[in-house]
């Protein structure tokens, strides 16, 4: 179990104005660690804003999902495709020329376009649905990054794969649990981020052990969804015993950790 009094006494925020800055402040203190949970609790340690929260739990749900990723450098999971185009943008398709296996087509939502090294795309659908992870240097991929309001210091662009060879294809079992692991560890690493932030330290302690069992072991009885609902409920008090209205883009960003919750509480086994 990750001992987050010592991570904490081990750890500063790093002021990290840039997208550039915090992948290299992540590099040098989160990835050395293989420890999924004290990598997303070490990322929260030293995020000094939301959008850097996500990163940090981020990318250890990309690696408890698919656990081949690299830990030298910040990844994206891409999966949306546009659907509001006129005409839209074509979603990935394989296709096979000279016994070679090819992808093409866009992908219109992926976090952290400016500083990633790793992009996981999802290719096909159905039955067919295949997942890739692609070195950002790929030929034939390319990545325009976009901003938002949301997360603001956050790239949040777009792929586009003109015939790029496909790699060998990821082992994608546990892919069905991605976006609830998504939720606990950006939890966990909101926990340790709001031990900085005058939160009780043994309260972030006990909820990132209670997190830690959950994404061991995602909830498939009445009893695994009953502790998720309720460790949802205590990082939501969490959340707004905070006093930070005035600090950065608390108001707009503290959204990250509200979202979840509504969907967590109406969840059924």
């Amino acid at each position: 179990m990750v001992d987050y009094q010592r991570l904490l006494g081990q750890h500063s925020e790093k002021n990290s104005a840039t997208e550039a800055d915090y992948a290299d402040a992540w590099q040098e203190q989160a990835w050395v660690s293989n420890d999924l949970v004290e990598l997303a609790v070490t990322g929260g340690l030293i995020a000094d804003r939301m959008a850097w929260v996500f990163v940090a739990g981020y990318q250890s749900a990309l690696r408890h999902t698919f656990p081949n990723i690299p830990f030298d450098g910040l990844a994206a999971f891409a999966v949306s495709e546009d659907r509001k185009g006129a005409p839209p943008l074509p979603g990935v398709r394989s296709h096979h020329h000279d016994g070679k296996l090819f992808v093409s087509g866009y992908k219109t939502w992926v976090a952290c376009s400016r500083a990633l090294t790793y992009l996981v795309i999802k290719a096909d659908r159905g039955e067919d649905a295949r997942y890739y992870c692609l070195p950002r240097k790929t030929s034939g991929l390319t990545l325009q990054d976009k901003y938002g309001s949301f997360l603001s210091e956050m790239s949040q662009g777009l792929a586009h794969l003109d015939n790029v060879e496909a790699p060998k294809a990821l082992d994608h079992g546990a892919v069905g649990w991605f976006g609830i692991r998504e939720t606990l560890y950006i939890y966990m690493a909101f926990c340790a981020w709001a031990g900085k932030q005058g939160s009780p330290a043994g309260d972030c302690q006990d909820l990132i052990q209670r997190l830690t069992a959950l994404a061991d072991q995602p909830p498939t009885d009445a009893k695994g969804l009953a502790e998720l609902k309720a460790v949802d409920t205590s990082v939501q008090a969490l959340r707004t015993g905070l006093a930070l209205d005035g600090v950065g883009q608390w108001q707009a960003d503290q959204r990250l950790i509200a979202m979840y919750s509504p969907a967590i509480q109406k969840r059924q086994i």
